[in-house]
């Protein structure tokens, strides 16, 4: 919710200022006797959406979330695609088309106003951030709420919580019996008031929310909160009960999605490899030359309800590198080939599972597919480490694109997290989000092993 609003604001700044890019290269690189907006309309239309869709492909929205020279990659990388591709697709408009003079302008307009605006919201978020004042309904077992909240909202404020007294410091204090909800939040200025799963509501105690929702209090489930904030499902707050209220998981009771998205694999597969078709063909020979062994690597992994399959890679590691049983990659190591490392931070050693798609063991979005001697374990640890494995695992997905590489069973819960969301919320428009952000992490590697 907050973040979705936080987004389409920093869009709304960026549009601004490729209008404003827009004007300033009329008056300065056209014809006095010509209007930017007007007589060259549809170079002005290509260059506000192929600029947005890039910063939007390369998640140029992070910034106060990432160092600030990773933010100023992400906008040179954009706006260097967004100046090529409106370009290109204004050419076949003899007079809609910018010279060169106007594009280098409206380039350089565009990278110093979009990266400037970036560079003050960098310096100064924290300045003009109010927190957001957070009340519970319910105890915080072990500091867990407090702890979610702290990562997906840093600047969320936990001012207390209304319950039994408890010895829960992180949570704060006790500020009242359930049903004085209302009266807590007005008096200490709580905008959103969280329930938690184990928190006492009665008939008295819901009237009492409702009161507090009209009056423009946030009144939210913890899970359904965490969930739309941080696009992933806290393991430590759900339970078989609320898995089966809320609403998703309907993948496999809905045949027309799981018939349309198996369209989609084949079709997206198959247009995929004809660019991908030489590459994989110079990926092949560089393998080949740079250490014995196999070209593809073959390995059985688990599937579609827990059932093993092969999948195909191109090798990136020695062939002897698990002489002595499996383990997960650690950061820098040393069985990666020199060549391996590139083509798995670029996601090329992946690119022979088209042909694990297009006989349907995989689909193209979908959970990472794990190995049987990894999932025998985690599943053990973790709970609901199985759900992952109700629908088809996938060449990329949602935890690939938000969370880096994992390799250990820390990392394998976070990526469940996002695992998990996928499943719940699964559909066309979610598969695009998805296939656009993985273009952006190709581009941007991150945490690749």
């Amino acid at each position: 919710m907050i973040s979705v609003y936080r987004r389409a604001l920093l869009q709304a700044v960026d549009i601004f200022c490729l209008l404003l890019a827009l004007f300033v290269t009329g008056l300065t690189a056209i014809d006095s006797d010509l209007s930017v907006f007007h007589d060259y309309t549809g170079a002005s239309l290509f260059t506000v959406f192929f600029y947005m869709l890039f910063y939007y492909i390369l998640d140029a929205y992070s910034v106060g979330r990432e160092d600030f020279r990773d933010t100023a990659g992400r906008v040179l990388l954009a706006c260097g695609l967004g100046i090529i591709s409106s370009s290109t697709a204004s050419y076949s408009f003899e007079h809609w088309r910018f010279d060169r003079e106007a594009l280098i302008m409206l380039f350089t307009l565009t990278f110093c106003l979009s990266l400037g605006w970036r560079y003050l919201y960098y310096r100064n978020a924290d300045k003009f951030a109010r927190p957001l004042r957070v009340l519970l309904i319910g105890v915080d077992s072990a500091g867990k709420v407090h702890g979610l909240l702290s990562e997906g909202l840093p600047r969320a404020e936990i001012i207390g919580y209304v319950g039994e007294p408890g010895q829960e410091p992180l949570a704060g204090p006790c500020l009242g019996a359930p049903f004085k909800a209302l009266e807590v939040a007005e008096a200490r200025g709580a905008a959103v008031i969280v329930l938690l799963p184990n928190a006492p509501i009665d008939d008295d105690i819901a009237h009492e929310l409702l009161e507090a929702k009209l009056r423009g209090r946030m009144v939210v489930d913890i899970r359904t909160f965490y969930e739309h904030v941080a696009q992933r499902l806290p393991l430590s707050q759900i339970n078989d009960e609320w898995l089966l209220q809320t609403e998703g998981f309907s993948l496999n009771t809905r045949g027309s999605l799981r018939r349309l998205k198996r369209a989609l694999d084949v079709l997206i597969s198959l247009a995929l490899l004809v660019p991908a078709a030489p590459v994989m063909l110079l990926t092949a020979v560089i393998v080949r030359l740079e250490s014995p062994g196999p070209v593809i690597y073959r390995q059985d992994r688990v599937g579609l309800h827990e059932k093993e399959f092969t999948v195909y890679k191109f090798r990136s590691m020695r062939a002897d590198a698990e002489k002595d049983g499996a383990v997960w990659a650690e950061a820098r190591d040393s069985r990666v080939t020199r060549f391996g490392r590139f083509i798995r931070k670029a996601r090329i050693d992946e690119l022979p599972q088209i042909w694990n798609i297009l006989k349907g063991d995989m689909s193209f979005i979908g959970p990472r597919p794990e190995r049987m001697a990894f999932v025998r374990r985690l599943r053990e640890t973790i709970p609901y480490y199985s759900l992952r494995h109700t629908v088809k695992p996938g060449l990329t997905g949602w935890a690939q694109v938000c969370y880096p590489y994992g390799a250990s069973e820390e990392d394998a819960r976070r990526k469940l997290e996002y695992d998990l969301y996928y499943v719940k919320n699964m559909s066309i428009l979610l598969d695009v989000h998805i296939i656009f952000k993985t273009v952006g992490v190709v581009l941007f590697p991150r945490g690749a092993r």
